[in-house]
């Protein structure tokens, strides 16, 4: 066994991480070694925990290398109790004391892992209760903010943040998620006696700016006395903000021993945030805090382990409880009925899944392409090569010609912006060009990477004399460089994700400006600028959270880890009207048709 796991990390099938964390727990226990090294190797994958069928199954590193899995079951005897083999071991526990991996209920799981799922869950289960309002009142209000007697699950979402301590809001890009987060804070507002200390968070930088912009939103103005205005939230928090989350230590100054001092906690973004930093969210909030949590579901998940909002959206199917209908109607006035042969749960209970789309009509091609790829729907993938469906189009790159096409397609998109430049626009009209057209890619590295294809388009933009290349500190720059910064600076005012154009100030000194949520314009010289990345093209995991008018969509032209079904949907979803996708046709049907290993609690 230890031949072939080296021979794994040599074929890049496991990191040596997931070889050496093998060896030390397993003292030359093959069938340990093997377990811990599939566990290690399947939490870079999202997986909380692995089932003990996934062994029976012989579907080791998720099937990766079907010769080399093989190779492993041969090694192994035919008929294995796998669960009384991990017990007889030391590295092997139940969870009441801390050992390297836990046997529970049939799954196998690191130690952290089933120590955050087991406090999530005890978290969650002391969260049930309803909370005892003023049902006439809330009644009213929803009414002021819902007008009308059709079924809006906008209303119901409100509805449940209101009888609950805790709630999940999950809806595809046009749901009306954000104004869903606008009519909670002014039903939760509005139905309190007294002033209320309302928090909103997310995981990036990114999303914490879009908050903020729709925070200053007038809709406040039609519903609030000045005295209920100073319940509104202040500035939006990045988690790691939130917590007081150290850099090196990952510690938060926030946790069970000092509470987090608020009413509501609400979360945006949630589908991002993976099951060790949910855990540290809930231990740093009192039991009396109500917590909102808002995210598309088919969006990526988390970077770390665990996605917790997709976990959580498998119990939607199950519906309400009959208790939680009754609550629903005397709010709303609204007749739901009860899931035949469905077990409801305090998690059922507290989701309300946003259908209706509001930004894209039934003829939409964003919004069929999106709703394809969720439900595997082949047909719509045939008219997408046929390039018939609306205001998507479909390029292959698999030659030489096609690639210098698709250079040349992209280069030609950015002209409305360098005509913004040549003209002299004002800076924040310059932003607002670049904005409206994104390249997205899969990858860092390659030829389909950002990092290559933001040299290429530098290039082709040379050779066309559209840019003109000078040297500062020995670094590239020319007027009109798009980049992005990738670590926080608080002392420049630039967060990781911000995206600012270069251009000569009034007194001639090289800038790079970056559009503020205010409007307001921050200029920051680019000699002092470090940690910056050119952002012609950025990856679809830093686009999340964004959205733009036009998008290209760059997958690689062979098949990659890094290509499932969840990368395809965020990236065709972050386009609001025109989406133009460049991919090889075979590499993105096998995208579409991977089968994804689910992980149920």
């Amino acid at each position: 066994m230890i031949i072939l796991l080296r021979q794994a990390v040599k074929l890049k099938i496991i990191r040596p991480i997931d070889f050496y964390f093998s060896q030390f727990i397993a003292q030359k226990n093959t069938i340990i070694m093997l377990v811990a090294a599939c566990v290690s190797y399947e939490s870079t994958k999202g997986h909380i925990f692995l089932p003990v069928q996934y062994f029976e199954k012989n579907c080791f590193f998720s099937s990766f290398n079907k010769t080399f899995t093989k190779k492993i079951s041969i090694i192994l005897e035919k008929k294995i109790n796998w669960s009384f083999e991990l017990l007889k071991h030391i590295s092997v526990g139940n969870g009441s004391i801390p050992t390297p991996l836990v046997l529970y209920k049939k799954k196998i799981y690191l130690y952290k892992m089933w120590k955050a799922e087991n406090n999530i869950f005890k978290f969650f289960y002391t969260k049930k209760n309803k909370n005892k309002i003023d049902r006439k009142k809330c009644s009213k209000i929803l009414d002021n903010l819902f007008p009308g007697k059709s079924i809006n699950f906008q209303k119901i979402a409100v509805a449940l943040t209101l009888i609950n301590h805790i709630t999940f809001i999950v809806g595809g890009p046009g749901t009306g998620k954000t104004t869903t987060i606008l009519k909670i804070i002014i039903a939760l507002i509005k139905s309190s006696s007294k002033p209320i200390k309302i928090q909103l968070s997310a995981p990036t930088g990114k999303a914490t700016t879009r908050l903020n912009k729709i925070m200053k939103n007038n809709i406040f103005d039609l519903y609030f006395s000045e005295k209920e205005k100073y319940s509104l939230p202040s500035r939006a928090k990045t988690i790691h903000q939130l917590l007081g989350i150290k850099k090196i230590s990952q510690n938060s100054f926030f946790n069970k021993n000092n509470l987090l001092d608020l009413d509501i906690l609400i979360i945006d973004e949630i589908s991002m945030v993976d099951i060790l930093m949910m855990e540290k969210i809930l231990c740093a909030v009192s039991k009396n805090t109500k917590l909102i949590f808002i995210g598309d579901q088919n969006q990526l998940c988390p970077i770390e382990s665990g996605s917790i909002l997709r976990e959580i959206c498998y119990y939607a199917n199950n519906g309400y409880s009959l208790k939680t209908i009754v609550d629903i109607k005397k709010l709303t006035q609204y007749k739901l009925q009860k899931k035949i042969n469905k077990k409801t749960t305090f998690i059922s209970n507290s989701i309300c899944v946003l259908k209706k789309n509001y930004r894209f009509d039934k003829s939409s091609g964003i919004d069929i392409l999106s709703n394809a790829i969720c439900n595997k729907k082949i047909k719509i993938f045939e008219n997408l090569f046929n390039n018939s469906i609306k205001n998507v189009f479909f390029y292959e790159h698999n030659s030489v010609q096609k690639y210098k096409k698709m250079i040349e397609n992209i280069t030609s998109n950015y002209e409305n912006f360098w005509d913004k430049i040549y003209k002299k626009a004002t800076i924040k009209e310059i932003i607002e060009s670049f904005q409206d057209y994104q390249v997205l890619c899969v990858l860092h590295d390659g030829l389909f990477g950002v990092n290559f294809l933001n040299k290429k388009l530098e290039e082709n933009m040379h050779k066309k004399n559209i840019i003109k290349y000078f040297y500062i500190n020995e670094q590239e720059w020319y007027v009109g460089k798009p980049i992005m910064i990738s670590n926080n600076n608080k002392c420049l005012d630039v967060f990781n994700g911000d995206i600012g154009i270069t251009n000569f100030s009034k007194s001639g000194v090289l800038q790079v400006s970056f559009l503020k949520e205010n409007n307001t314009i921050n200029n920051i010289p680019a000699k002092i600028l470090s940690n910056y990345k050119t952002a012609w093209a950025i990856t679809v995991h830093k686009s999340q959270g964004s959205e733009f008018i036009n998008t290209a969509l760059i997958l690689p032209n062979s098949d990659s880890y890094m290509l499932n079904k969840d990368i395809l949907y965020t990236g065709i979803t972050r386009s609001r009207k025109i989406l133009s996708i460049f991919s090889d046709k075979e590499v993105f049907m096998k995208t579409i048709l991977k089968n994804s290993y689910k992980i149920i609690f």
